[in-house]
């Protein structure tokens, strides 16, 4: 794996590698916020989700949270400090849609679960709608900093 800029700068932040690049030391704080850590807690929510559809966590989830964009760490950034930084760009236009799709997708799969429909859940959960939202999520946060960065 490649740091998070060297990756931008071979011309690799597509669709297809979203995954390679690695967060270095340094890079992760962005205007504000953390980058390794809001792509890591998006990452995370697959996990989660997963639980309450199993049963095999008590965590209770309120699908009103969960489907708003403005509760997680992300979120919180993207209304606020990023907002204030990038609000003029294209590409925080983009993430803001992007996460907001993504958690619209993540109250669904909630929705599913608490209604006992877990094979429903489940196939929501694992299927490509979920993956690429959350995928996207992590492109356009990148796609953000790279316009930051200049790349």
């Amino acid at each position: 794996m490649m740091s998070i800029l060297s990756w931008l700068k071979r011309g690799a932040a597509d669709e297809d590698n979203v995954g390679n690049a690695t967060v270095k030391p340094g890079e992760e704080f962005f205007h504000g916020g953390n980058m390794k850590n809001a792509i890591d807690v998006h990452v995370a929510w697959k996990d989660r989700l997963a639980a309450q559809i199993s049963g095999a966590n008590s965590e209770t989830l309120e699908i009103s949270v969960v489907a708003s964009d403005d509760h997680c760490v992300l979120g919180k950034w993207i209304h606020s400090e990023g907002k204030k930084s990038f609000s003029h760009l294209p590409e925080f236009a983009e993430l803001r849609s992007q996460h907001a799709q993504f958690h619209l997708n993540a109250g669904n799969v909630l929705r599913e679960a608490h209604n006992n429909c877990k094979e429903a859940a489940d196939k929501m959960l694992n299927g490509s709608e979920f993956r690429q939202a959350s995928d996207m999520v992590q492109l356009g946060l990148v796609r953000l900093y790279a316009k930051s960065q200049g790349i």
